[in-house]
């Protein structure tokens, strides 16, 4: 359906509703607050829309909003109400809206689930790790070997980022969002520049839109071979480990060469791009790639090809696709349970129209299908550069504009990070700055979904499940 056939669906059930719609993908809907029963249970069971997220914007009243999105036709809906009291409960219509609830009124600190019986007792793990790990605790419950039950309490690494977004200069804000969660500095990165420029009505040069892409993908790129050795490591395949911790290597050198930085911060930038790039970085770019991309693939076979690995793997830390679409999953962790979504597709944004055109999946959502999907999108991400960079026929210099926002506009944007969808709102206010900003991070959901993957498997397995996952602490706390 499109956005127009939805108004006009909504207007035959005779509510008391306003529409706007924004920003040609983005339809808003204004609805009393007793209303939004009934509205989301039509937008969930009638049209099929995909839940994101519930958020409050404040102002003189709050203002609560139900984010849902409809991926097949590339638009949002979001459904609001004013409200005096608590949000309302939606978790009977939407399992994960007491997250989202819980989140809004800032009660994180629930009580843990006892077990009783012969043979149940419980283990505490963290929130201090070892090494260099985020803090988290994780509270096992166990019946004999199999876990019965696992309870994740994050927020340790709260930091207020999105409080703080509203104190900074939009031209600045960019700097923020890229510490959100460092290892998707791109992505956050490129999820600001979209907002800017979607709330301006503002493009770039192609150009600019294969070079951002470029730097998405190799971030995409490090990141998976960090994931695809972790599991090596977890396992104790060791040779699989180090290399792809060389792969990783090599890569962040590169992006030191063409950035300036390892994590290519500060690159991505409304309007423009933030660094020069020319004949010779895309040199670098094409013969680093290629010198890795056969020792990378035949990494991926040894490891898929090993008994002792394919033991450890397979059948383990298994998610069904009705639970997965019941948490909210998203990325590759979903489209490992035969969830088949992807930002890129979706919602296409710089040049991914013309280079993605198929969404990886694999069905029984365990270890060794996360690990196949991780594999199968490093291997995309080389051919997406290489794509990428046939668009760059020119050298591209550094372009970072000053810009300025109206009060009052409002938009949201996707993007696929290395975690999954990460969707934000922003709504501008005076002085250049924005009275809101909300990030809904992949981690956030997907963390949920790692509490489903270990039931019945043992303590053991837990890291190698966790290291499957992968999830952020710091982008779910922020």
């Amino acid at each position: 359906m499109k956005i127009t056939d939805i108004i006009n669906s909504l207007q035959e059930l005779n509510f008391d509703l306003k529409y706007e719609v924004k920003n040609d993908n983005e339809l808003y809907v204004r609805i009393k607050a007793d209303q939004i029963r009934k509205i989301v249970l039509i937008c969930v069971d009638l049209y099929k829309f995909n839940y994101i997220c519930e958020f409050t914007v404040a102002e003189k009243e709050t203002t609560v909003n139900c984010v849902f999105s409809n991926s097949k036709r590339g638009y949002y809906v979001i459904c609001s109400y004013v409200t005096d009291k608590e949000p309302i409960d939606l978790s009977n219509i939407i399992y994960q809206s007491k997250l989202f609830h819980r989140e809004i009124n800032k009660d994180y600190d629930y009580k843990i689930k006892e077990v009783s019986g012969t043979g149940a007792y419980q283990v505490a793990v963290g929130p201090v790790h070892a090494g260099i790990i985020e803090p988290g605790h994780f509270r096992f419950s166990v019946m004999g070997e199999p876990i019965e039950n696992l309870e994740i309490k994050l927020m340790y690494k709260y930091r207020g980022i999105e409080k703080l977004c509203k104190d900074i200069n939009a031209n600045t804000l960019n700097l923020m969002f890229e510490r959100v969660s460092g290892e998707s500095s791109v992505a956050y990165g490129e999820a600001y520049a979209m907002l800017v420029e979607k709330l301006l009505g503002a493009d770039v040069s192609i150009e600019v839109k294969a070079f951002r892409v470029v730097l998405l993908e190799l971030e995409r790129m490090y990141n998976y071979m960090d994931d695809l050795g972790g599991v090596g490591n977890d396992i104790g395949y060791s040779y699989v480990a180090k290399k792809f911790g060389y792969f990783s290597e090599v890569v962040h050198q590169l992006c030191e060469r063409i950035s300036g930085s390892r994590y290519m911060r500060n690159a991505i930038v409304p309007l423009g791009i933030n660094i020069d790039f020319d004949e010779k970085k895309k040199k670098d770019v094409l013969d680093t790639l290629k010198g890795l991309k056969a020792r990378v693939l035949s990494i991926i076979k040894m490891s898929v090809n090993s008994v002792s690995f394919l033991d450890r793997v397979e059948d383990t830390g298994m998610v069904s696709r009705s639970m997965a679409k019941k948490l909210c999953m998203t990325g590759v962790v979903a489209r490992a349970c035969n969830l088949k979504y992807d930002v890129r597709v979706s919602f296409p944004y710089e040049l991914y129209k013309e280079i993605k055109r198929d969404i990886n999946i694999e069905t029984k959502g365990g270890v060794f299908e996360r690990y196949k999907l991780k594999a199968r999108e490093l291997k995309d991400a080389f051919g997406f550069i290489e794509k990428a960079l046939s668009y760059i026929n020119v050298d591209i210099r550094r372009e970072k504009n000053e810009f300025y926002l109206k009060e009052g506009l409002e938009a949201i944007t996707s993007v696929e990070t290395v975690k999954g969808e990460l969707v934000v709102y922003g709504l501008t206010g005076k002085d250049n700055k924005f009275d809101r900003i909300y990030f809904k991070t992949p981690s956030f959901t997907n963390w949920t979904g790692m509490s489903e993957a270990v039931l019945e498997e043992i303590i053991p397995d837990f890291p190698l499940i966790n290291k499957s996952f992968n999830m952020s602490y710091s982008e779910n706390d922020k």
